[in-house]
């Protein structure tokens, strides 16, 4: 069975999602309701058949490090190529369940599982009306966030967006039905199928989780995932056979609303090898990490731009808060006690757990940004952020050493590469800025080391 044993080991198989026509095409270019996967309040990309050349880049970078590469469309493909009616009937079933207007079993085809039904918007004559999909499938290009696999088998997740609720459970036929994966994995949690009243939805998502090291899982909560949904996948990790050798979950404090919409934890910190990280500056706090850039600067960075608001005499409601910062980082650790998490202890951040337990060593943090001549430089702290929502922290490791990065994170890349780690560059000037490489890769089979 395939298993994915760190974030930083050599990767062997992976699962990716070439949709890029769904996440940039077939939609009003105006402001709406987040729920609806027809509007999209902004189109970045000048050029989609550009965009999508350079995202057909990353399945060729991942197959020249000798990379096992799934695909879900041309899986998906392959997948109803050789599907029965019965198997088709509980494909429609899966990813229709709950909805009105499944398409017909017998003519069931990829763009119904990517676009919805109908597959595409028309003008119907004879009602004298237009007909949109009932809802998009799937809406976005990462992979990473709808399902992950751990230790001890894979999750499908939970996602918090409505817009992308029914993504997962697209991807989860490629793991039932595709004879590969059907054989080498083991899906041990659907976050979909959870039961039981909560107070908050149990989502878990992908882009939220890290799998540390052999002994180690890591689950931001803010935006996506739930703390509710962080500790259902920790229960099932932990009770899943094999799941005694997990020891550890560390839930990470992200972001409140509405500072950054796409923070997941992989925004902020990654692992180009053993002992080392890539972490964002300025947003985290730490007892350990001594050089680490202060927080306290960007908090104060908000509290003056807010500042100047109220002296210009402008709306204070869409600006950023530095409260939504005050506890990013925060982590409660869990300990696996016979297949329950219990809290074990509170650190005040991730950093200082990775540091205390050796997982990370003291002076192995590269800086999204390089290291600042003086840690409150103002100029620094903006161009290291901007680098960061631009995916500079959400590189993919390939092998110890090896990362696959954005070619648009100069400054980031040759901090890396001043460190010793071999940066692959991805042409990404039409891409999307809201995901990366990380984000763009769903790990299936990882090494330990």
């Amino acid at each position: 069975m395939w298993t994915v044993k760190s974030e930083w080991g050599r990767l062997n198989a992976v699962l990716v999602q070439d949709s890029a026509a769904q996440a940039w095409t077939e939609r009003f270019p105006f402001a709406g309701v987040e729920s609806s996967t027809h509007y999209v309040a902004r189109d970045p990309h000048a050029q989609l058949e550009e965009g999508h050349r350079q995202w057909m880049q990353l399945p060729e970078l991942l197959s020249s490090q000798g990379v096992q590469v799934f695909e879900v469309v041309e899986t998906l493909t392959r997948i109803l190529e050789d599907a029965t009616l019965a198997e088709r009937r509980e494909m429609v079933e899966m990813v229709w369940r709950g909805l009105a207007n499944p398409p017909n079993p017998g003519g069931l085809t990829v763009d119904h599982l990517l676009w919805g039904n109908p597959p595409h918007p028309y003008y119907d004559a004879e009602g004298g009306r237009v007909v949109f999909p009932s809802h998009r499938m799937v809406s976005w290009v990462y992979p990473r966030d709808t399902s992950f696999t751990t230790q001890v088998g894979t999750v499908i997740c939970n996602m918090r967006r409505f817009s992308r609720r029914f993504e997962p459970r697209v991807v989860k036929l490629c793991y039932l039905y595709d004879p590969v994966l059907s054989e080498k994995t083991r899906i041990i949690y659907d976050a979909n199928e959870v039961e039981g009243v909560y107070t908050e939805p149990p989502c878990v998502e992908g882009g939220d989780t890290h799998i540390v090291d052999e002994e180690t899982v890591a689950i931001g909560v803010g935006q996506r995932s739930t703390s509710t949904g962080a500790l259902e996948a920790a229960r099932r990790v932990f009770a899943a056979e094999g799941g005694e050798e997990v020891r550890y979950c560390c839930i990470v404090a992200l972001a409140d609303p509405p500072a950054v919409d796409y923070m997941h934890l992989d925004t902020v910190i990654n692992y180009p090898e053993e002992g080392r990280a890539l972490v964002v500056p300025y947003v985290f706090d730490t007892e350990l990490v001594e050089d680490y850039p202060p927080k306290r600067l960007l908090l104060k960075a908000l509290e003056a731009v807010r500042r100047q608001s109220e002296e210009m005499g402008r709306p204070l409601a869409p600006l950023v808060h530095p409260s939504h910062f005050q506890r990013l980082g925060a982590t409660d650790v869990y300990v696996n006690q016979g297949g329950e998490p219990r809290l074990l202890l509170r650190e005040k951040s991730l950093l200082d757990f990775l540091v205390r337990e050796g997982k990370v060593e003291p002076d192995g943090f590269i800086y999204v940004g390089g290291d600042p001549e003086d840690p409150w430089s103002v100029p620094h702290m903006l161009g290291a952020l901007m680098e960061q929502s631009r995916g500079a922290s959400n590189i993919v490791t390939v092998k110890p050493g090896t990362v696959i990065a954005y070619d648009r994170n100069t400054r980031t890349n040759r901090e890396l590469r001043s460190h010793g780690v071999k940066v692959l560059e991805w042409e990404s000037s039409y891409l999307d800025l809201l995901g990366g490489p990380h984000c763009s890769t769903c790990p299936l089979s990882r090494d330990p080391h």
